[in-house]
């Protein structure tokens, strides 16, 4: 028995380190008539969804699974024949030529405007059919780097991300998880005076603009583009319309210009070039695409078939020029695609909306990417890299902390998400220097948005007020009710946080009674955090702070027997006034919350704070009643004032507790 459980781990361990062994192959794909070297040519396994793109200088490096060896590879490049051969023929490294298809200009000499706008129209209205309408799983690669106004690099991250796609029937950016990344700072002072870029990783689907149906191939703004065919070009042996779009004359609605590749057969989107017009960048925010005051953004945006028949998106580019000269680029390309029903991003993996990329570190090495399928480096950003190869300059420049475990399975993807893959033993990083490395003291922002009670017990009894100034005979006004017991006030509560680092933070707030009262509260203190755990964060918090409240209960409305008169400055000639009697205390606050992260930027608390006044004064509250704009005063009490509580004078407080208790429960707003 004991020998048998031997055979078979034995066998489980072969078949693994089996299943983890991969082969790559590199080479340069090229123009055949002219030798220029094709960037951004996609070759792969169509029926594994396995592939990656080249490089600027049309390099490549194919990582395949030994599983597939024996598999055909295929070239694509738009306008060129495509090139297809087993794996196994090719020469390492490989040379393919790809011959470019002489352009047609059949059928566009009878195409108006009118009849374009209708391919335009037909391709979107065929999306449900030519796009995947259930969730999708993919490995991504994705580099971003930025330049200074000399055109040197700031900085290079780059990484392995797990996409989690919706379905091209709904809204909704879906997922983005990292497998693994790294960094190389080229030029420290820049990056801690500019930081990096925010949302960049989600560029999957940011830049997906057949999912976000942007404004070119949507019907809505077809009034504001002139489209027209430039010509008919061919991709896998099908013909293609090239079709070119710009402002119609001065309509600013129209906000792009560039081209967009439409099957002819299919009328699926193959590919778009777009960059936002000038007039366009004058608008700050305009997400998905971009955020910030930038002097020009074009993109690059490519979709894939796989057998199934669906199209998939592919791989993106984005080049933003920054105002004063700088360039920020980044690029995406997916490298496997699970044709299966997707799965959701593991919620300890997912990268949030409003986060840095560039907060993800790892060693800068020739083996780190292992069997995962990256794009090369361009020439600049290569020489660049080559300039901190030293262990001098390596030991001030890198980072050797991982963001994230790595696992050593083949099939990435089934990697990424199983069992299997959670338990695996990760890769350990190599250590650069015995010194744990400098950290960055973050600052983040957050706000939360709450409604609860504040324990302010009031008795029933009755209370006499009047006003009768100086030797005036008359009483200005007189009010005798009787006040209702209460034992709780309802509020809500809006409060801001600066986080500073991962555990403290500066917090101050106000809260506001939704009763017949007068309740109004701010804070400002400091306060500690702690996670709790270690999977889907669920955060304590504690904080003190100085508490300042004003609250009063309504005792009645009184007429104003005597007009235009004058109280604390302000003239009151209302035919009616409600008098509110309370005080105005100051107190320390303690707070303790319990908080649960939703996804990375929402969370649901609950806390509870107990207030404990040491300055504390009597008030009144008077206010008008039907003016449009009405008068009111908070004032001390003094001998104009007679104040009576069953039927005996009375000047304390109407709380029956000095110290109380609030509880509340909201939401955590973070950036």
């Amino acid at each position: 028995m004991r020998l048998t459980i031997l055979l078979l781990l034995a066998l489980a361990v072969t078949i693994g380190n089996a299943q983890s062994s991969y082969s790559s192959l590199s080479g340069t794909i090229t123009d055949k008539t002219t030798g220029k070297p094709l960037a951004y040519a996609h070759i792969g396994i169509p029926e594994q969804g396995i592939g990656t793109t080249t490089g600027y200088d049309g390099q490549f490096v194919l990582k395949v699974p030994d599983l597939y060896r024996q598999s055909n590879i295929r070239v694509s490049y738009i306008g060129y024949r495509s090139f297809s051969a087993p794996f196994s023929s090719l020469s390492n490294p490989a040379t393919i030529k790809l011959q470019a298809i002489p352009t047609s200009l059949q059928e566009i000499i009878v195409m108006d405007e009118q009849r374009v706008e209708d391919i335009i129209r037909k391709a979107v209205r065929k999306i449900p059919d030519n796009y995947n309408t259930r969730p999708t799983s993919m490995l991504a690669f994705y580099r971003e780097a930025r330049t200074d106004e000399h055109q040197d690099y700031i900085y290079l991250a780059e990484g392995v991300l797990d996409i989690y796609k919706t379905s091209y029937k709904k809204e909704g950016e879906g997922q983005t998880g990292l497998v693994q990344g790294r960094q190389i700072i080229l030029q420290p002072d820049a990056v801690a005076s500019h930081s990096g870029f925010v949302s960049g990783h989600l560029a999957a689907h940011r830049f997906d603009f057949v999912k976000y149906r942007e404004d070119f191939i949507d019907e809505e703004y077809f009034d504001a583009y002139a489209y027209r065919i430039e010509t008919i070009t061919e991709y896998e042996g099908k013909p293609v319309y090239v079709i070119s779009f710009d402002q119609s004359g001065n309509n600013s609605r129209g906000r792009m210009k560039g081209k967009v590749y439409i099957d002819t057969l299919s009328y699926a989107f193959l590919r778009a070039e777009f960059e936002m017009r000038k007039e366009a960048l004058k608008k700050w925010d305009d997400y998905p695409l971009y955020s910030g005051n930038w002097k020009g953004n074009r993109y690059f945006v490519n979709y894939r078939q796989l057998p199934d028949g669906k199209w998939y998106f592919s791989d993106a580019l984005r080049e933003g020029h920054y105002r004063d000269g700088g360039l920020y680029s980044n690029e995406v390309v997916v490298t496997e695609i699970d044709e299966k029903r997707g799965r959701p991003v593991p919620y300890e993996s997912r990268l949030s909306k409003g986060g840095e990329f560039l907060e993800n570190t790892g060693v800068y090495d020739d083996d780190f990417w292992k069997q995962y399928n990256t794009t090369p480096l361009n020439d600049e950003l290569y020489q660049s890299v080559l300039q901190f190869r030293t262990h001098e300059i390596a030991d001030e420049v890198f980072d050797s902390i991982y963001l994230a475990q790595l696992n050593s399975q083949e099939n990435s993807i089934d990697s990424v998400q199983s069992e299997t893959a959670q338990a695996a033993t990760p890769i350990l990083p190599q250590q650069i220097n015995d010194t744990e490395p400098k950290k960055k003291l973050g600052v983040r922002f957050q706000w939360t948005a709450s409604a609860g009670v504040h324990q302010l017990e009031t008795s029933e009894a009755d209370f006499y007020i009047g006003y009768q100034p100086g030797e005036s005979p008359d009483a200005y006004f007189e009010v005798d009710e009787q006040l209702s017991a209460r034992e709780y006030e309802p509020i809500v509560q809006f409060d801001g946080q600066l986080l500073i680092g991962k555990k403290f933070f500066v917090n101050w707030g106000f809260a506001r009674g939704t009763w017949d009262s007068f309740y109004k509260e701010r804070g400002f203190g400091v306060g500690y955090q702690i996670n709790l755990t270690k999977r889907r964060p669920l955060f304590f918090r504690t904080s003190v702070q100085h508490s300042k409240l004003r609250y009063a209960r309504r005792i009645g409305t009184a007429e104003n027997e005597v007009k235009d008169y004058k109280l604390d400055s302000k003239k009151f000639n209302s035919d009616e006034v409600k008098v509110f009697y309370g005080h105005l205390s100051h107190s320390i606050k303690g707070t303790a919350a319990l908080s649960l992260e939703i996804h990375p930027g929402l969370e649901f608390f609950a806390q509870a704070s107990y207030l404990l006044p040491f300055k504390e004064k009597i008030r009144l509250r008077v206010k008008e009643k039907g003016q449009f704009f009405n008068k009111k005063v908070w004032i001390p009490l003094d001998d104009d004032f007679l104040i009576g509580r069953e039927d005996q004078l009375f000047d304390k407080r109407i709380t029956i507790n000095k110290e109380s208790i609030m509880l509340t429960t909201g939401v955590v707003f973070k950036w």
